[in-house]
């Protein structure tokens, strides 16, 4: 089959709600990732960014909706805590191939130099079950960076990372084939600028999509919260004339029309949209006949 040309589909949330307890952590969310895709997941903790990869990945529960994986489409994930199959750290990287075998993949070769420092590494020949924390997010990382995927899913990559490993990971990340696509949980705000033109924003249920990495995230998100302030403020003052109006008492409105009455009662009930005063007082006075 055809490695998927930039831009193609490849997972799919299609109207997923997932709630766990008392918390609806997505609200019918739609969005997917498609070729080429570099995708940084932002939030507060707790909010479902885990969740969110979960879902896309297959592993965790939904409520409704739907999760559409292409045809085809393999997904390599490295999450918070993985597994790893017993054996040696060689043996979870590349299986039984030979080191003469390995060795001479360029692939593999960058990936296991980059980061276990060397071909011959002494930790290559360790038992798994005796790794620390970072050891193990290393042959995480090299395990699923060897592997055939279209999408790379990573939840927390750079945590136990020195910093030149990260360095080494940003770099491989941006130096991959357009045609695959990268998901990323990090709070390492220099690693998601680096590697991603895409952030997706987890709160409240819901996912906000913004164009960029994580500066160009901070500053639309700043830009959408200043414009809804305004748009708040405005709809503020609509409010505090509207209310004055309907308090000068029945006498003071028996000269005024109905519909601006209901459409008072609706503001403060409702809190519809914010109208146009000019075009308020057109109106009333072509009612009126004025």
């Amino acid at each position: 089959m055809a490695p998927p040309a930039a831009g193609a589909p490849l997972l799919q949330l299609d109207d997923v709600t997932v709630v766990r307890g008392d918390r609806t952590l997505l609200d019918h969310v739609s969005l997917g990732v498609a070729a080429g895709d570099r995708i940084g997941v932002v939030g507060r903790n707790g909010a479902g960014k885990s969740t969110l990869l979960d879902t896309l990945t297959g592993v965790g529960h939904i409520d409704s909706g739907r999760v559409v994986v292409s045809a085809g489409v393999r997904v390599a994930v490295v999450a918070q805590h993985d597994r790893l199959p017993s054996g040696s750290v060689q043996e979870a990287i590349v299986g039984d191939s030979q080191h003469h075998e390995w060795a001479a993949d360029a692939g593999i070769r960058d990936v296991v130099g980059g980061l276990f420092g060397s071909l011959d590494a002494p930790l290559l020949a360790q038992a798994t079950d005796n790794l620390s924390g970072g050891e193990s997010r290393r042959v995480a990382l090299a395990r699923a960076l060897v592997a055939d995927w279209e999408v790379l899913v990573l939840d927390e990559p750079t945590n136990h990372l020195d910093l030149k490993a990260i360095r080494w990971l940003a770099d491989h990340v941006q130096a991959l084939p357009k045609r695959r696509a990268l998901v990323v949980v990090t709070h390492d705000r220099w690693f998601l600028d680096e590697v991603t033109s895409l952030t997706w924003e987890v709160h409240d249920g819901v996912v906000d999509a913004y164009d960029g990495g994580y500066a160009a995230y901070v500053l639309a998100k700043t830009e959408r919260e200043r414009q809804a302030a305004v748009i708040g403020a405005r709809r503020a003052n609509v409010l505090r004339k509207e209310l004055a109006w309907l308090r000068r008492g029945p006498p003071a409105r028996t000269s005024k029309p109905k519909f601006r009455i209901d459409a008072a009662n609706a503001l403060i009930e409702d809190e519809p949209p914010v109208r146009d005063a000019m075009r308020l007082r057109t109106v009333a006075a072509a009612r009126l006949g004025k």
